[in-house]
């Protein structure tokens, strides 16, 4: 025989309990209820957890709710927010990761949801309140980030309910699945690339500035921003009968490429060629200007220090070309460069399969999912093809 569910406490088995007090607060027209805890073994005095209502038969519910949870071994102090409790998650738990991973959690925290839900009590967040903020967000980013910030929250939460700081995880009730989104509900902003006309009048505008080269790179080989900024000298050979780049290595934790795939050698177009070249010339001038200062660390892309780069130095320095050629500075990251890449290949006759070795996907299936709007059917090679692709350029 199944074992019966036990019966929901009524209003008068709650009165009625010894460690638990109701009384109407006249001042500030509210029902509050008070339950007593063990004693404080430190200073002696009794630790109380206390639930309050408008509405006297709301305040039962709430507190037939907290007893359930504490009788669970939940016990999340009265003003325990869901910005402390994300704070926490990223203090105690991401101490052994890659500084990159660590800062790139903590922006995504500080962005996307400390500003959103940090001021909900975490025992009260429900999963209403998280879907609600997922659609807020959806505009702006992309399906992808989108995933990356509910999978903090969903973490952090579960860190919290480790802690018994909370019964429930409603972040994870909300989670999306692989393409970034609920069952039946919208992804959300898919990545962007640039039209040709765009890619054009950006590489126009950057034309002379230190950053001329990476903006080149990023279009014309089709490199991640990882891997670009991983550069070094030694890695690219435009002295030979075919000019190279080697792309081996990224700024990820292990300094590896995100795939075995992705480790791979590109023929330089000559229009990379040239601002590769360039832009040698440019950091030689740097680094005699920098004197003492400057740090060898034979990197392509680099501070006027020769220290690397990280994600905030390229996106800050990018949105200054995209406002000079009248774009929206906010809704254009770099790794939309790469975006742009594919399609411009693919609407000039390259087809699919050198596509996908160009990026360094794993296979087919990944270029057509990512890039399935962008895509056309046909034949050709990569840097023959940017090169007349971008004639006007350099």
């Amino acid at each position: 025989m199944a074992p019966r569910t036990p019966r929901k406490p009524t209003r008068a088995d709650l009165a009625d309990r010894p460690d638990v007090s109701v009384h109407l607060d006249k001042t500030r027209k509210l029902w509050r209820a008070e339950i007593r805890l063990r004693q404080d073994p430190h200073t002696g005095r009794c630790q109380v957890k206390k639930v309050s209502s408008k509405n006297k038969h709301t305040l039962y519910d709430k507190l037939s709710t907290v007893l359930e949870e504490l009788d669970q071994g939940v016990n999340s102090p009265a003003r325990y927010t869901v910005a402390d409790c994300v704070a926490e998650f990223l203090q105690d738990q991401t101490a052994d990761l890659a500084p990159t991973t660590r800062n790139k959690y903590t922006r995504l925290a500080r962005t996307h949801i400390t500003p959103y839900l940090g001021r909900y009590l975490l025992a009260e967040l429900r999963v209403a309140d998280v879907l609600a903020w997922l659609r807020g967000r959806k505009p702006h980013l992309s399906s992808r980030t989108l995933r990356l910030v509910l999978n903090l929250l969903e973490r952090a939460i579960r860190y919290a309910q480790v802690q018994e700081m909370v019964a429930r995880n409603v972040a994870e009730l909300a989670r999306l699945d692989q393409r970034g989104r609920r069952k039946g509900d919208k992804p959300g902003r898919p990545s962007k690339s640039m039209t040709l006309e765009q890619a054009v009048a950006v590489l126009k505008a950057a034309e002379g500035t230190r950053w001329y080269a990476y903006l080149v790179l990023s279009i014309v080989t089709g490199a991640r921003t990882e891997e670009i900024r991983a550069l070094r000298w030694e890695q690219i050979d435009t002295d030979d009968t075919v000019p190279t780049i080697h792309v081996w290595t990224s700024v990820r934790g292990d300094g590896d490429t995100k795939t075995r795939r992705s480790r791979r050698s590109l023929e330089l177009s000559r229009i990379a060629v040239k601002a590769v070249t360039a832009h040698k010339a440019m950091q030689a001038r740097e680094r005699l200007a920098a004197t003492e200062l400057w740090q060898n660390n034979d990197l392509v892309f680099c501070t006027r220090h020769g220290t690397p780069l990280d994600h905030h130095n390229v996106l800050r320095d990018l949105r200054t070309v995209m406002r000079k050629v009248g774009l929206d500075q906010n809704e254009w990251t770099a790794r939309e460069l790469r975006h742009t890449f594919v399609p411009l290949l693919s609407d000039h006759g390259v087809n699919i399969e050198e596509i996908s070795l160009l990026v360094g996907h794993n296979g087919t299936d990944t270029t057509e999912r990512v890039y399935r709007h962008q895509l056309r059917p046909v034949l050709r090679s990569g840097a023959r093809a940017t090169d007349k692709i971008l004639h006007d350029v350099g």
